[in-house]
């Protein structure tokens, strides 16, 4: 009686859930894909990140991984603040390392904060155009 009333239990989640999934639609707004280059002083930056945030505060940020100077994202239309970070090893500041065992070069943030945390940098990213973007900056 057990085995039957817990398969028949089984049989009952399983349909309601197949059955609700068929109706949920995607949620959040259609997304655009957003491509572009990022260069400093004329060369493609080799590893990067870029975040995307909207200037109102209403909508949630967006990311994208900078490789090769090149990066791809999906992320919804409108006007974005684009806040550009990349780290290197530092060359004189040292911290611990994760192990406690010894010190090891701190990661430091190398561009111009213009181009993070004091962004002058913007995009409009468009429906149903093509939305490629090229930063040009400056280490100066």
């Amino acid at each position: 009686m057990m085995l039957r009333f817990t398969s028949y239990s089984l049989a009952v989640i399983l349909f309601a859930t197949a059955f609700t999934g068929c109706n949920s639609s995607p949620e959040g707004p259609p997304l655009e894909t957003v491509t572009g280059t990022v260069k400093l002083d004329g060369s493609p930056l080799p590893d990067a990140s870029i975040l995307f945030k909207d200037p109102s505060g209403e909508n949630k940020s967006y990311f994208a991984s900078v490789k090769e100077g090149d990066f791809s994202t999906e992320m919804q239309p409108g006007n974005w603040k684009v806040q550009i970070t990349a780290r290197r090893q530092s060359k004189d500041k040292m911290v611990d390392n994760a192990e406690g065992t010894g010190k090891e070069p701190a990661m430091e943030q190398y561009l111009p904060a213009a181009y993070n945390e004091k962004s002058t940098l913007d995009i409009n990213v468009s429906s149903g155009e093509e939305n490629h973007f090229a930063f040009d900056l400056n280490s100066k």
